[in-house]
């Protein structure tokens, strides 16, 4: 077991460091990297998001750390390097199986273990009120007690393994379709529905004794503090407080737009800190010296008092305290593994007319037209996404199986006059038209929806009435502005879902699962 730190035996820097989680670490900045070993060699650092991409960075942090340092990432969808299947929270609860939710705690918490992880930002809680860019995948439901007993079952599981989780994204109000980490738009949610539905799942765990830990957020809740983002907020933070809540608090990164833009950087980690988060997670683009001077200038300023940092190192103390007695591997087991691997087929879902099956006669001619990038952009693979993840050239291997008989075009996302007009042009040769979607979501993009040109030519071959079936995958909420078709099937966002799909429109397997959100498709 590693050692325990003393408050009493810290100095001022010392417990000034235990606020702060070390995010930059850019591989050429060996300056940097010896910086952050000594104050982890100093017990001076609270905190480290050791970057996916250089695990040699997590080798000397844990060969220096004599104490349980934090050491952290997002895992929303699973543990990012591992090789087990990385899962969307919408395709988990389109399953809804509990069984499932246990597996991914597991399996997140066995490969992130084996790297040196001991935490993790999540599971989210927000509930979803709306339509979102960089969101929508993020969540579980719309229903708040959905959310909580889905939190609940990955929560024990890490609890049980001494695994931190952390809430997020307090207070929630996400009735904004605005990605913050571009801007921030503030929201009109009253204070009202904050505490009767953004945080009952947060009540929920709290109960449970299952919310070691929470994020804050950048977003203005005007009903509560006007002036503030929540993670600047006093006012906002003290309704968790005030609910019973004594454990640890991060900010949401201060990279984000949200807050930069506002806010700049030289006095936001002493204001989060007066506000009542206890680590804050500073902006990745400057170095962790930079960031750490920053901090100690805004509390020698008077930024925040010695007693709010004094309760702040308490908890961060108290969390080290507890993954310094976590088991050194999670008990991961092969029923473990096919229920992950289940999550690709069994999230498969379909809405269609009444008396229509989601199978489509495999001997009939149709023309599918399946989207595609226009190979000159990437989709981000950042803090939130998992990369490249459709691939529509096995989607047509798939359907040529399948459909042997039938006819496949491409149809770029963006697409030209010339693409319009060809994709056009092949429908008048066939009576059924099946169109394969799919959008690419992440941060700073902006959307996660069709482009208006897609858009147009699926409406128009809908009106025509030839289109038998839409399926898409990624945002279901994209397809909302299409016009009605008999059959909507989603297959969210896993690679593995794609084959399984067309597998549903062939009739060879069932589609079991149920959109987690209530979307009018009308």
């Amino acid at each position: 077991m590693k050692n325990l730190l003393n408050i009493d035996e810290l100095s001022t820097e010392q417990k000034l460091g235990m606020l702060m989680c070390a995010r930059y670490f850019h591989p050429n900045d060996k300056e940097n990297l010896e910086y952050t070993l000594e104050l982890i060699k100093n017990h001076s650092l609270g905190c480290v998001q050791v970057p996916l991409s250089q695990l040699d960075v997590m080798k000397e942090v844990l060969a220096v750390a004599d104490y349980p340092i934090i050491i952290i990432t997002d895992m929303e969808m699973g543990y990012p390097n591992g090789k087990l299947p990385k899962i969307p929270l919408m395709a988990l609860a389109a399953c809804d199986n509990d069984e499932y939710y246990r597996a991914f705690a597991r399996g997140t918490i066995y490969e992130a273990r084996l790297d040196g992880y001991n935490s993790m930002w999540g599971p989210v809680l927000d509930v979803l009120q709306s339509d979102g860019p960089c969101s929508v995948h993020r969540h579980f439901s719309d229903d708040p007690m959905r959310v909580a007993r889905a939190a609940e079952l990955m929560a024990e599981v890490c609890a049980q393994n001494n695994f931190l989780t952390c809430g997020k994204h307090y207070p929630g109000g996400e009735a904004v379709t605005i990605d913050l980490h571009m801007t921030n738009t503030p929201s009109d949610v009253s204070k009202e529905s904050i505490i009767n539905l953004d945080l009952v799942p947060y009540e929920y765990l709290m109960g449970k004794g299952l919310l070691p830990s929470i994020m804050t957020s950048h977003r203005v809740i005007r009903d509560i503090d006007p002036e503030h983002p929540a993670s600047l907020s006093k006012k906002v933070n003290d309704i968790i407080r005030d609910m019973g809540f004594d454990g640890l608090c991060f900010t949401d990164s201060m990279a984000m737009m949200a807050i930069l833009q506002d806010w700049g950087e030289e006095n936001i980690l002493g204001l989060a800190v007066a506000a009542g988060n206890d680590i804050v997670l500073p902006n990745y683009r400057s170095t962790n010296k930079q960031s750490f001077e920053m901090l100690k200038k805004n509390y020698y300023d008077g930024a925040f008092s010695e007693e709010r940092l004094n309760e702040a190192v308490s908890r961060v103390l108290a969390v080290q305290q507890m993954l310094g007695s976590a088991p050194d591997s999670c008990e991961f087991t092969d029923a473990d593994r096919i229920a992950l691997d289940n999550v690709a087929k069994d999230c498969i879902t379909a809405i269609t007319d009444d008396g229509v099956t989601a199978a489509l006669d495999t001997n009939n001619k149709k023309l599918f037209v399946i989207l595609t990038d226009n190979k000159t952009s990437k989709e981000i693979a950042g803090e939130v996404c998992f990369g490249k993840w459709y691939n529509p050239y096995n989607i047509a291997d798939k359907i040529r199986q399948e459909f042997p008989n039938s006819d496949i075009e491409f149809f770029p996302e963006f697409p030209s006059a010339t693409d319009n007009e060809r994709v056009l042009l092949a429908a008048t040769k066939h009576s059924e038209v099946v169109f394969i979607t799919y959008c690419a979501t992440g941060p700073y993009l902006g959307t996660d929806c069709l482009t208006r040109r897609a858009e147009y030519v699926i409406n128009s071959l809908i009106m025509s009435g030839k289109v038998s079936a839409v399926l898409h995958f990624g945002n279901p909420f994209a397809v909302k502005p299409l016009l009605h078709t008999p059959r909507r099937l989603f297959g969210y966002m896993m690679p593995d879902s794609q084959l399984h799909a067309i597998d549903v429109l062939s009739g060879k397997l069932e589609a079991k699962g149920t959109l987690p959100f209530k979307i009018d498709f009308e």
